[in-house]
């Protein structure tokens, strides 16, 4: 069987808010380059999470940066790759002329992020496990208490059936919502988290969704990214899908919606990033038997 790729070159960087201070959320040191190129010559690196004030955003030139299955455009294994459509979403990144040390240099555009990065994750134990972190728990370490909070339960087919929502707002006008159904404690079923993310852009988003994930913490053996640049992109777990549907089956035409799925065997899990006028909206699910 023949198995193929399918690239997709979109251009959502139109404007970036008027923030002169960002923030090197790559996840790793950001390389500063002479020109808006990555061939110039490297002046000079950012270290991971430090801050950088941009001078201007440059549109006349951009930087690929593929959205798939950990960055993974090349290698097709059936056995891996099975009930997914491969499709490669491009993030189009604009340049930033950015000043450090005296000096003016560029980055991609898409590694910076208007908020401070935080270190919100435990490290990992004696035996190189790594613990999770509640969503709810990584939003708190970087937005603070909620402002408040809404348990509501859900319609249920049955007496075991584990269904319920969880809604909290924070400071600044973010706002999450978790639901939960499962056919019984330790069942099948699954979970939706949303978060809407005011002022953001999408690739903040993106890199965003990671770090609360810690996505960073795991990566399958013998993927290889093809990314350019080694970034917090190389995480990404997903494949997208140009082609919506609502609950109904009803194809969606929306230029500001972009979705992205990974199916295993008896389960699967995706991410959908909605650009809306004051920010982005993130919905995150995963379920199985």
């Amino acid at each position: 069987m023949k198995h193929l790729l399918f690239f997709f070159i979109l251009f959502p960087f139109v404007s970036f808010a008027q923030t002169r201070t960002w923030y090197n959320w790559k996840g790793f040191p950001l390389e500063i380059f002479e020109r808006p190129d990555i061939k110039s010559r490297q002046i000079g690196s950012l270290a991971k999470g430090s801050k950088v004030d941009v001078v201007e955003f440059n549109k006349a030139k951009f930087f690929p940066i593929y959205l798939c299955y950990y960055g993974d455009t090349v290698t097709i294994r059936p056995e891996q790759y099975s009930n997914n459509e491969k499709h490669v979403y491009t993030l189009q990144s604009e340049w930033a002329k950015v000043v450090i040390s005296g000096k003016e240099g560029y980055v991609p555009a898409a590694y910076l992020v208007h908020l401070p990065l935080k270190a919100i994750h435990r490290k990992k134990t004696a035996d190189n496990y790594t613990p999770e972190t509640p969503i709810i728990d990584a939003l708190k370490g970087y937005l603070g208490k909620p402002l408040t909070y809404k348990k509501q339960q859900l319609e249920k087919q049955d007496k075991n059936e584990i269904h319920f929502s969880e809604s909290y707002t924070f400071n600044g006008g973010y706002i999450y919502k978790a639901v939960q159904q499962y056919m019984e404690e330790g069942g099948a079923g699954g979970e939706v988290h949303t978060i809407f993310l005011p002022g953001f852009r999408l690739h903040e988003a993106v890199l965003f969704l990671l770090e609360l994930q810690n996505a960073s913490s795991y990566r399958p053996e013998g993927v290889k990214s093809f990314n350019r640049l080694k970034s917090s992109y190389d995480y990404f777990s997903w494949w997208y899908q140009p082609v919506n549907y609502d609950v109904d089956g009803n194809e969606i035409k929306a230029s500001n919606i972009f979705a992205f799925q990974y199916n295993s065997e008896g389960s699967g899990t995706g991410v959908k990033f909605t650009q809306k006028k004051n920010g982005v909206e993130v919905e995150y699910s995963f379920g199985g038997c």
